[in-house]
């Protein structure tokens, strides 16, 4: 069973690469917000029905890899990166900086989740977990529907899209907020929650959609602004 979850994660993120090669740049944004979901809940199900094991904690890392990883980049060189100092090959390929940009995203996601595998703290991450920088670049064709708004101002979106890749090989230190919440929901209350909260995301979506985008804004900002304020203490003296 929860193998079969992590395979529906792994399904949508596959979904959301076809999405945005045909266009269709909000499915694919929700296609990977529903693997998102799946992800969060294979692991509660593999722990609430004891059938936790290393081929599952592996085959998670795969399918994040593919959803958080290389989902996030084609969508993002698909819509949102401008073609930028573009180089015809002989045999009429083309080469761009574009792709070299949107290619940070996956590397840098292979590179965290393997490093979450090998080594990981129980109350905090090392670096931007690779669902929450997946779902940031998986809000903005959700929140702006015409892909020209984001493509026409490169100077802002290139340095945010780079900078959240290399947030999740980065050291600074993120909370976990699901640790205290699945401590206290669980089981069928946890079914409930999820219920209640999709319900409230098709009713009211335009309010849902800007308190994630500002509760997550909010969560990678006071990551950083923790990192800074411990760098200081650490070298004051």
């Amino acid at each position: 069973m929860p193998n079969s979850i992590t395979m529906g994660n792994l399904l949508f993120g596959f979904l959301s690469i076809i999405f945005a090669s045909q266009q269709q740049y909000q499915f694919a944004g929700f296609a990977i917000l529903f693997a998102a979901l799946l992800d969060g809940c294979d692991g509660q199900v593999a722990r609430m029905l004891k059938v936790s094991s290393p081929l599952g904690a592996e085959l998670d890392s795969l399918a994040d890899c593919v959803t958080f990883g290389i989902a996030p980049g084609y969508l993002a060189y698909a819509a949102y990166l401008p073609h930028m100092y573009d180089v015809q090959l002989n045999n009429g390929a083309v080469i761009s900086l574009s792709m070299l940009v949107s290619a940070v995203f996956p590397i840098c996601a292979a590179y965290r989740l393997a490093r979450f595998n090998v080594s990981h703290s129980t109350d905090s991450f090392s670096g931007l977990p690779s669902p929450i920088a997946g779902i940031a670049v998986a809000l903005i064709p959700i929140a702006f529907h015409d892909p020209a708004t984001i493509k026409a101002c490169p100077a802002l979106f290139v340095p945010a899209y780079i900078v959240t890749a290399l947030l999740m090989v980065s050291t600074v230190r993120f909370s976990k907020p699901q640790s205290y919440i699945f401590k206290k929901i669980h089981g069928i209350q946890l079914v409930v929650l999820a219920l209640i909260l999709i319900g409230l995301a098709v009713v009211l979506h335009k309010i849902i959609l800007f308190i994630v985008i500002g509760l997550m804004a909010l969560y990678i900002v006071s990551g950083i602004v923790s990192f800074i304020i411990q760098f200081i203490q650490d070298h004051k003296y």
